[in-house]
């Protein structure tokens, strides 16, 4: 008899299935979490939740913490504490609130006097902390740019991060698979920001929606993890849950005796060797293929305020008339008036105020070398444009070491750039570094959506040296014009490269925790019953119902950075839509309709637009909608982390055709009662007009109507927990954190090579 044959299987469903510690029957898992990163906007409530519920952080080895969203990037030379360093108090309770917190909890951590700290998913890959075969995950939607190891990694919101602390697990439900492959020759000046943005492009942000992307091909393949990083950073803006690369020499030359990887020798070589096997199979089912041609892609950058927005350098403005579809082209017609722009202006004409180069996207050494040869090849003397103020901020204090080891900061500095310290800076302006109403910026980040760099400020995503390009012209400029130039220092000499080993620490065992000794954690069963849930049920909800028809409805729309700055979950519901609900001249309520009566009573919202929700994994955006009395979204689709944050909340995400949710809002139009029954699955409408059914995943609709708190259940199942752990140590060890013994516990190191930074 021959023998069982096995399904091929790709490389999101291999690292899967190796994670699974708990399956149901409709589906939902119980997936393990190998690592968990932490930063200050989306953790304060997460730790308050487990101090609340007793509850201590179940694998401190496998977590590590960092600041970056608020911290400033000026000089640090004066620094002597976060408290008097940091002058926006809302940036500075969040600040001191995770240093206390990692204190609180025994977590390892890079604060603002450590040369490692930086941007969460920056410092990550650069300690080995990331590796091939993991599931990481973090309080951040750009988690994905893990993926480029051959990684499961996204982003979650807080309730998740609390859930990942108290269980090391997460409730999930399986993605579809997608494949984007690009093969053949890139033309010169084309980078990985151009190959994403262009798939971005392509496929919409809608795109991804429901899958994990595999990006398969010559192109990626001769990519250096760097550029598959910038990649699979992106992949949010696509829609997908993740984004991956299958790793490969290029993937184990750069992890090679990185702090947290594993040590030469035996463990090294046992990882390598399971690594190897994180390929797709031959015959692997892919659930949605892309092919895209290499040669097809050239400089790209945006020109709206959707990163589908994409256009060559070459190319014009588009023009709304060309559109036939009255919602799109009701979209780019807003995209225009808050851009400024005018249809068919060549992109090559557009000045720009600011140039933005930084970011989790392009923060990394060789995006400042690309940028370095451009201001180079300008030639010498060459500088920053007059009245553009350029910016760069290193994503990491060990890549702003290297850069400066290198000389790059001179090259920048002599020639007007703004040379900064490590942080997530100007991409989402939660800290000083924000562009004003009506300035236009070159930046090499990740989103353009409206207000996202500053309140009125107009974004363009592209490459860093495109990025560079701009700030020597003062005006998006095609940076094939200075290709083929000096690639020399001076005309001389090459530009200095140094080793990113010069510049790591040995790696450290976590502290002990300072408020709970060992002895006086609760037990599992304990923590499971500690404390009851805090999540009212969802059974039927009768009101009005408030209409909205506007696509890619993003998280900075529901309520801008300015608001993200809190401690509590709570007291938001002046944020809701703040910039559609205020007139940002006098700051008077504006028309908008949930400013209207009897919408500002609103308990349902319907959108007729597509990708509700998309953007940041941040969960303050269902916070604000349930402040506000919103308890139910109806919309064609949703972004997957906004719509489990919602769910988290104990709210109910609707997802119906295009020409349901058109039925549904012109009710609301007409001012007239939804009532949306979740025991029988309907919606009831008024003026004896027909109900229309909709469909809800069973764990969480049975978990929606009884208000069951998803840490509780989880708990429950802490002994297959354990199992899983114990099995996870001896068939991959080098996943077990420096400290980590049997049965759970941190054995806290007498003496440390190198203080933990508080």
């Amino acid at each position: 008899m021959p023998g069982t044959l096995k399904t091929p299987r790709t490389l999101y469903d291999k690292i899967w299935d190796d994670h699974v510690v708990d399956a149901q029957a409709d589906g939902t898992t119980l997936l393990y979490i190998d690592r968990h990163l932490v930063h200050e906007v989306t953790s304060p409530q997460a730790f308050e939740g487990l101090r609340n519920a007793g509850r201590s952080v179940r694998r401190p080895d496998c977590t590590l913490a960092t600041v970056d969203h608020n911290v400033p990037t000026i000089s640090r030379k004066n620094f002597t504490n976060v408290g008097n360093f940091i002058e926006e108090p809302d940036s500075r309770a969040q600040c001191v609130a995770l240093e206390d917190n990692v204190k609180e909890f025994g977590l390892t951590y890079f604060g603002m006097t450590d040369r490692r700290q930086g941007i969460v998913h920056i410092i990550g890959p650069e300690q080995g902390f990331t590796l091939p075969g993991t599931t990481i995950v973090c309080g951040d939607s750009h988690t994905s740019t893990h993926g480029a190891f051959g990684a499961i990694a996204f982003g979650i919101g807080t309730s998740e991060v609390e859930h990942v602390l108290a269980t090391q697990t997460l409730l999930q439900r399986k993605s579809k698979n997608m494949r984007i492959s690009v093969d053949g020759t890139l033309p010169e000046g084309v980078t990985s920001k151009d190959v994403i943005l262009h798939i971005i492009g392509t496929i919409g942000t809608a795109g991804g929606t429901g899958c994990v992307i595999e990006y398969a091909g010559s192109v990626f393949r001769g990519f250096s993890m760097e550029a598959r990083m910038s990649v699979c950073n992106m992949s949010i803006e696509a829609g997908a849950r993740a984004g991956m690369v299958a790793p490969d020499e290029i993937t184990f030359a750069y992890l090679r005796n990185r702090p947290l990887a594993p040590p030469p020798g035996e463990a090294w070589d046992r990882a390598e060797a399971y690594w190897r096997t994180l390929v797709s199979d031959e015959g692997a089912k892919f659930d949605v293929e892309v092919k895209i041609r290499a040669e097809d892609i050239i400089p790209t950058l945006t020109w709206g305020t959707s990163p589908q927005d994409t256009v060559p350098i070459t190319g014009v403005v588009p023009d709304p008339q060309n559109i036939t579809d009255p919602t799109k082209r009701a979209s780019v017609e807003r995209s225009l008036k808050y851009m400024g722009l005018t249809p068919n202006t060549r992109m090559e004409d557009i000045t720009v105020d600011k140039v933005f180069l930084g970011s989790c996207t392009n923060g990394r050494i060789e995006d400042l070398r690309s940028a370095a040869k451009v201001v180079l090849a300008a030639g010498p003397g060459a500088s920053v444009a007059p009245d553009v103020h350029a910016m760069i901020v290193p994503g990491s204090g060990l890549v702003k070491q290297q850069a400066e080891a290198e000389g790059l900061d001179v090259i920048f500095k002599r020639a007007g750039f703004d040379w900064r310290e490590a942080g997530c800076s100007m991409c989402l302006g939660m800290n000083p570094d924000q562009l004003k109403p009506g300035q236009r910026c070159a930046s090499t980040s990740n989103r353009n959506f409206e207000g996202r760099q500053g309140a009125g400020g107009r974004t363009h995503l592209m490459s860093p040296a495109m990025a560079a390009a701009a700030a020597m012209t003062g005006k998006l400029t095609d940076v094939r014009k200075y290709l083929g130039g000096s690639q020399t220092t001076g005309g001389s000499a090459p530009l200095k490269i140094t080793s990113p080993y010069d510049y790591l620490d040995p790696p450290q065992v976590p502290p002990a925790p300072v408020a709970l000794a060992p002895s006086d954690i609760p037990s599992i069963a304990d923590q499971a019953t500690s404390v009851p849930s805090s999540i009212p049920p969802f059974r039927i909800v009768k009101g009005i119902a408030a209409p909205l028809a506007i696509e890619n409805v993003d998280t900075d729309m529901i309520i801008p950075k300015q608001f993200l700055k809190t401690l509590k979950r709570t007291g938001l519901a002046n944020a809701l839509f703040y910039t559609l609900r205020k007139d940002p001249h006098t700051g008077k309520d504006t028309d908008f309709v949930l400013n209207r009566q009897p919408y500002d009573k609103a308990k349902i919202l319907v959108c007729t637009g597509q990708n509700f929700g998309c953007g940041s994994s941040r969960e303050h955006a269902p916070w604000s909608l349930n402040d506000f009395g919103i308890r139910c979204i109806i919309a064609p689709s949703f972004a997957e982390i906004f719509k489990t944050n919602t769910m988290q909340n104990g709210m109910l995400p609707i997802t119906l055709s295009p020409e349901e949710c058109k039925e549904l809002f012109n009710d609301a139009s007409e001012g007239l009662d939804l009532e949306v029954d979740l025991e029988k699955l309907e919606i009831r409408r008024e003026k004896g007009r027909p109900s229309i059914s909709f469909e809800a995943e069973s764990f969480r609709r049975h978990c929606l109507l009884n208000g069951l708190d998803d840490i509780g259940l989880t708990l429950v199942k802490g002994d297959a927990i354990q199992t899983f752990e114990e099995r996870r140590s001896e068939t991959w060890p080098w996943l077990d954190g420096f400290g980590y013994v049997k049965g759970g516990r941190i054995q806290a190191s007498a003496v440390r090579k190198k203080k933990i930074d508080w």
